[in-house]
């Protein structure tokens, strides 16, 4: 009996031994073939950053790299110019808008614009009109009718005559930043309200970049 119960323990120790063996040359086996396991088998969550990342590439619309407008197109823009404007007042472009209420109709003036600002409204087919202080002092009321990435030029024309002339952006921005204080007016055939301006420079621009304008239209 005692003989029997030896062998049994002898043969389970044997067994036991070849079942650890068995399971480790399988876990060796399956490591050599498969090999450790990568980043990327396993679903990570996304981050708060490559959200944001996301978000700003669905939001950056680009404007055209160039855009022409013809102005003896819009007599609508011309009537508002038959009189000269007058650029020394203290108003400045304020007065324009507001001295141009029986000759322009539909006016709106625009604050705290920018050149991006001034390029979608162009993209739209809307001449913006910009009072500008140039190096010798003079004020002029002028409308925006080209710009040029390629050659980093606007090109301001005389709505009456339709004389050009052509400025870089870093002119231009100083010469406008210094008459009208980066506002700009719209002349257009139907009546414009904030909202409908803020939807079209949706359409060109993020909306961080024109999140601080304010309008008053008529």
């Amino acid at each position: 009996m005692k003989r029997g119960i030896f062998f049994f323990g002898k043969v389970l120790k044997t067994l036991l031994k070849c079942s650890l063996y068995s399971s480790m040359l399988v876990f060796v086996f399956l490591t050599i073939n498969c090999g450790p396991a990568t980043k990327g088998e396993y679903d990570i969550p996304e981050t708060v950053t490559t959200v944001h990342k996301k978000t700003d590439l669905r939001n950056e619309v680009k404007l055209p790299n160039a855009v022409s407008l013809h102005l003896e197109k819009m007599p609508y823009v011309r009537n508002a110019f038959k009189q000269p404007p007058r650029a020394n007042s203290s108003g400045g472009i304020d007065d324009f808008y507001a001295t141009t209420q029986k000759t322009a109709m539909h006016s709106a003036v625009i604050n705290n614009c920018s050149l991006d600002i001034l390029k979608a409204f162009l993209a739209k087919g809307w001449t913006p009109i910009v009072m500008i202080k140039l190096q010798t002092q003079t004020n002029e009321i002028i409308a925006v009718s080209d710009y040029n990435d390629h050659l980093s030029q606007v090109t301001l024309q005389n709505p009456v005559n339709l004389s050009k002339r052509r400025f870089t952006y870093k002119d231009f921005e100083t010469y406008w930043s210094k008459g009208s204080k980066n506002k700009c007016v719209l002349i257009t055939p139907q009546q414009l309200t904030e909202r409908d301006i803020r939807n079209v420079l949706a359409k060109y621009l993020s909306k961080d970049a024109f999140e601080q304008i304010s309008v008053r239209s008529r």
